[in-house]
């Protein structure tokens, strides 16, 4: 019976011939030297047989018998293995045994060979469902990213059209308001008359001193027609242009509140460098004037920072942190920006005002989209390394002399120095009642 060659027998019978190759290797190294196979010569020098020569060696061991026996003493079956054993020993039906026992290592060998290939698949499809989930978790955060903008949208498209209803209704009371204008400066042109025609007749009695200061009823009707008193023409004349003026007012201020505003050139926004000291900055010609604020208006209410945030060009310098820390003290620096910059956004929307938010410390780009200055009318500043938002706030309200500002700080030296400054200050929240953004605590 022919014993089963290839890599799984060899590989049963790889102790065996290494065996050889060391009972070879001592043999030829004795004195007087035993003969060594010359098959197996080339071989002496190696350590470890390579997986080649094992079936050139293994070929030496059936042509020589007796040098296959002298193996087989100079070892064990506990040493080399049943198949190694059965190999050189070669008892009765050992060929047998030795093709069945490759049968199964082969066997054996194929099934290690499937496993390692099984788990290869299965990370290979860990992989992909990894891959997978990652992509649906994409795809789910573009969902809620596409219908927050959405959201964003239609806040934005219910502020203008609050506007465009708002502007429609101001339209009309500007029309109401010049038909009452003319009506009133008829009255005062009437009133006028009247009064010329009263002094002219006045004039003889004061003249001649005959006449008593109190004319009596038949002096006060001449032809039937009433002669008008002079101080009761001169008072109704106070009354009609006082009103003609107020509405005059009025009607300026609807005017400028439809008027669109014009963008502010960036170059208007940058003054001289904030890290300069206060005692370096130049002092402004002249001392500017705060807005004034309408009748029975306190100026710490929330009318007063919502009238002050509607004046045409208003620029409002926020005291970033001083109003997050208030508004929402449980939320990170980086997630207090972000809150006040949409209130900030949504507030520029639906009012017109213009707006600065500064922050200590430096630059943080990605607080701010990077087309922020571009499409809206809010910027972010950060105060230079060694400068508090403080001075920034100041420096800001002292440069900007030619535009209307209003600082919005609970800090009492931002407030004190404002003040001085002469412009308008409300605390944070004022702006945030003013900014629709309450707060309970």
């Amino acid at each position: 019976m022919e014993v089963a060659e290839g890599p799984g027998s060899d590989g049963l019978v790889r102790p065996a011939v290494e065996a050889a190759v060391v009972v070879a290797r001592l043999g030829a190294a004795a004195d007087p030297a035993v003969p060594v196979p010359r098959g197996l010569r080339p071989f002496l020098r190696f350590t470890r047989l390579p997986d080649r020569a094992i079936g050139a060696a293994r070929r030496v061991l059936d042509d020589d018998a007796e040098f296959r026996r002298l193996v087989r003493d100079a070892t064990s079956e506990e040493l080399v293995g049943r198949a190694s054993w059965l190999f050189l020993d070669r008892p009765e039906g050992w060929e047998a045994e030795l093709s069945q026992l490759t049968e199964v290592s082969r066997a054996e060998q194929e099934a290690d060979t499937e496993r390692r290939a099984e788990s290869s698949a299965l990370k290979r499809l860990a992989a992909v469902d990894d891959a997978r989930r990652r992509a649906e978790e994409l795809v789910v955060r573009l969902r809620l990213e596409v219908a927050d903008a959405k959201g964003q949208l239609a806040v934005e498209r219910r502020a203008r059209h609050l506007v465009e209803t708002e502007a429609g209704r101001l339209r009309r009371g500007m029309e109401e308001a010049r038909a009452e204008i003319d009506a009133l400066r008829a009255v005062v042109a009437d009133l006028e008359v009247a009064l010329d025609a009263q002094q002219r007749d006045l004039e003889p009695s004061i003249a001649s001193e005959a006449v008593s200061s109190e004319p009596d009823a038949a002096t006060m009707v001449t032809s039937g027609a009433p002669v008008l008193r002079h101080d009761v023409v001169a008072a109704a004349h106070a009354v009609a242009v006082a009103a003609a003026d107020t509405l005059a007012a009025a009607l300026a201020d609807l005017g400028a509140t439809l008027r669109p505003t014009p963008p502010v050139a960036d170059d208007a926004l940058d003054g001289p460098a904030l890290h300069e000291s206060p005692s370096g900055r130049r002092a402004p010609a002249s001392r500017r004037q705060p807005l004034s604020l309408p009748p029975a208006v306190l100026d710490d209410s929330v009318a007063a920072a919502e009238h002050l945030l509607r004046v045409q060009d208003v620029l409002v310098l926020v005291d970033g942190y001083n109003v997050t820390k208030l508004a929402r003290p449980e939320f990170g620096l980086s997630e207090q920006r972000r809150w006040l910059l949409d209130a900030a956004l949504e507030s520029a929307t639906r009012i017109g005002a213009r707006f600065e938010l500064v922050f200590d410390g430096v630059d943080d780009r990605e607080s701010a989209p990077a087309d922020l200055a571009r499409r809206s009318r809010v910027q972010m500043r950060f105060s230079p390394a060694g400068v508090e938002a403080d001075d920034v706030v100041l420096a800001r309200a002292e440069e900007l002399a030619s535009v209307p500002v209003v600082v919005a700080s609970d800090d009492r030296r931002v407030r004190d120095g404002a003040r001085a400054l002469g412009v308008n200050v409300v605390g944070a929240r004022q702006l945030l009642g003013a900014m629709k953004r309450p707060i309970d605590h």
